[in-house]
């Protein structure tokens, strides 16, 4: 105990006790005498405080002392965390009792504390809630702090900081997703898996644990039409890919439209647009990706593009150039409803991704880079047949004339054998004009600068001269 009280008294002194102690007996002359009263001394908020009475350490609260001269003492408390406090107590007449309650207050700091993403719960180490984050600004006492930070499918963060007094620690935290599992089934059995087009070790059925994010899981097997789908997996996520692979082989760069019914067009859009219905169509090919600067230079020697934008988009294309080039290869520009079919899939969803909206599964006006970018750069975007950029980018020509849809009354003076349809949005497009269902049209001779296209092969075509 004399140690301890030792560790007190040196700090203490150090704060002026003597100049203290001095000024206590100018002003009441307490330097002895008799025995006084009882002198109880408590603390609040909190107890165990260091007393020192007219400079001599007396014990920690609650504290009652005994034996002291009676008359006015000078009461200094200490407690690691709380500002050190002095007042004056009057000790009482022999017999009496006098009680002093001293208020501490707690030194303190400033904590804020930020996620990616946010909404986390911050939990301290004595297991009180702190709140979800970001929290900015809370008053903590000073010292250290030991915290957790808990949310939905991402793994708990602990952490440890110090709080200063009257100044600010912010900290900010990546929180760790939690992984997520995905299995790739197919009929048949026993394909090649590829992911992000790095062929896997593993054939179906098979069951891969991995990182939350956007993937395009295709399939390989001899004699069936390769696969393509892309997926998005999120934290702790669990999903299944079943793919149904057709019997044959699909040209080079292209994909397989299994035949058969679709939905195609909306009834609360564009006019143009309705009526919803259901339509029926042959199987074709269609290419994954928008036809390129290089593809088409290989066939038009004359096209020039900027260096390194081999594998942007061809743009500035009119409907003319774009069917030649098509007619040259052995292809053919799609209707529009085989472009929607192939955008859209067979449920009649908004997006080729689904229903709503994603800036960043596309290249458009709300992505904010206005201007092409290189083919295939938004695989979470990718179509149910694994077309890439059908939202977005270039806008795509058709081989469609602008008229009114079976059961559409409406008329318009543009509608007839005037203009061709161009399907898709482009990058300068807004949400709604990058729907599988919306329309565009033009002048067969306009080539504006975001306009491009891809191509369509039919099956017999690939049957008699695609495998030569």
């Amino acid at each position: 105990m004399n140690g301890h009280l030792q560790s007190i008294r040196t700090p203490l002194a150090k704060r002026g006790v003597a100049a203290a102690a001095l000024l206590l007996v100018l002003l009441c002359g307490c330097t002895g005498g008799k025995h006084g009263g009882k002198l109880i001394i408590e603390s609040t908020p909190v107890s165990g405080v260091y007393v020192i009475i007219n400079g001599e350490p007396r014990g920690q609260t609650p504290l009652t002392i005994e034996g002291l001269p009676p008359g006015r003492v000078l009461i200094q408390l200490s407690k690691e965390g709380y500002r050190d406090t002095m007042t004056n107590a009057v000790v009482p007449a022999r017999s009496a009792e006098a009680r002093v309650v001293i208020e501490m207050q707690a030194r303190t700091g400033w904590f804020s504390i930020d996620s990616q993403p946010d909404k986390a719960k911050v939990v301290l180490g004595d297991g009180t809630e702190l709140g979800t984050t970001p929290i900015l600004r809370r008053s903590m006492p000073v010292g250290e702090i030991a915290y957790t930070l808990q949310l939905e499918d991402y793994e708990p963060f602990a952490n440890t900081v110090m709080v200063h007094e009257d100044l600010l620690t912010a900290v900010s935290h990546k929180l760790t997703p939690k992984p997520a599992r995905l299995e790739v089934t197919s009929e048949p059995e026993r394909a090649q898996i590829l992911l992000n087009k790095k062929l896997q070790d593993s054939v179906t059925p098979s069951v891969f644990t991995l990182r939350p994010g956007t993937y395009v899981v295709g399939l390989k097997v001899k004699g069936f039409v390769e696969a393509e789908r892309s997926i998005i997996l999120g934290p702790n996520d669990s999903q299944t890919v079943h793919f149904e692979l057709n019997v044959g082989e699909a040209p080079p760069g292209m994909v397989l439209v299994a035949a058969g019914p679709f939905v195609c067009g909306v009834n609360n859009a564009a006019p143009d647009e309705r009526p919803r219905r259901e339509e029926n169509l042959g199987a074709f090919f269609i290419d994954k990706y928008e036809v390129t600067n290089e593809q088409y230079k290989a066939v038009v020697p004359g096209h020039t593009f900027p260096e390194g934008k081999e594998n942007f988009p061809v743009s500035g294309i009119t409907f003319q150039l774009a069917t030649a080039y098509a007619a040259a290869i052995g292809k053919r520009l799609p209707t529009e409803l085989e472009w929607e079919k192939a955008a859209r899939g067979t449920d009649g969803r908004a997006y080729p991704w689904g229903e709503d909206f994603g800036r960043h599964l596309c290249n458009s006006g709300s992505s904010g880079t206005l201007e092409l970018r290189e083919v295939g750069q938004y695989p979470g975007g990718n179509s149910p047949y694994g077309c890439a950029d059908m939202a977005g980018n270039a806008l795509e020509w058709t081989s469609s004339w602008y008229e009114a849809y079976p059961g559409n009354l409406d008329v318009t003076k543009e509608y007839g054998q005037i203009y061709k349809v161009l399907r898709g949005g482009s990058y300068k497009s807004e949400p709604f004009d990058l729907r599988c269902a919306r329309r565009h049209f033009d002048r067969m001779d306009v080539a504006r600068e975001e306009y491009g296209f891809r191509c369509v092969m039919d099956i017999d075509v690939w049957n008699k001269r695609g495998r030569r």
